[in-house]
């Protein structure tokens, strides 16, 4: 669960100051995100979630064509252009291309499911990166995803459930194709235990 890491009497971080700080200075947790200028911080993921960033780190890698000017990234900024002085949100996975973020993952834990709001505010907020075309939130026991997509610039975002361990992911905006027992190996079995 995240948690405000500075008080009311802070003063507000931007995200420049963000971007450089060493993140030691803002305690112990693993990690954090700037939101509307406070520090948040979050607890370490467990090593299921741990397994499916790199697995998913892994299989991107593979897939993003050479010289498409695409990349994978793990934890790297994504920054709302309506917040761009106040938030920074940091995504599990990323895909960037062309120097924006295009795809943004968030492998989604029990903890996360039981505070809905914190989650739609996360992704109204990646909703909002200048070349988001595709936010998808993994959950983390159970091989399921939600898709969130937009099809054209200015255009509504739409929504696509995934599941199942014979299901597979299609990143329209990159042209990607990620079979879901791929992301899960080792962490879910395809017969349906964790």
């Amino acid at each position: 669960m995240a948690s405000p890491r500075r008080s009311e009497h802070e003063p507000l971080l931007t995200v420049g100051e963000f971007l450089v700080a060493d993140p030691e200075s803002f305690g112990s947790a693993g990690r954090y995100e700037l939101v509307d200028g406070r520090v948040v911080a979050h607890a370490a993921p467990v090593p299921d979630h741990g397994a499916i960033v790199v697995n998913l780190g892994a299989a991107l890698k593979a897939r993003l064509a050479p010289g498409s000017g695409c990349r994978a990234e793990a934890a790297t900024a994504a920054v709302p252009k309506g917040k761009s002085d106040t938030t920074a949100r940091i995504p599990d996975v990323l895909i960037r291309c062309a120097g924006l973020p295009r795809v943004m993952f968030e492998v989604v834990s029990p903890s996360e499911l039981r505070n809905q709001r914190a989650r739609d505010e996360k992704r109204r907020d990646l909703q909002d990166v200048e070349g988001a075309e595709e936010i998808v939130e993994l959950y983390q026991h159970d091989y399921a995803c939600h898709v969130y997509r937009r099809p054209e610039r200015d255009a509504e975002w739409t929504f696509e459930a995934v599941d199942g361990p014979d299901a597979v992911l299609r990143l329209r905006s990159v042209g990607v194709e990620l079979p879901l027992a791929e992301v899960y190996a080792g962490v879910l079995d395809p017969d349906g235990d964790a």
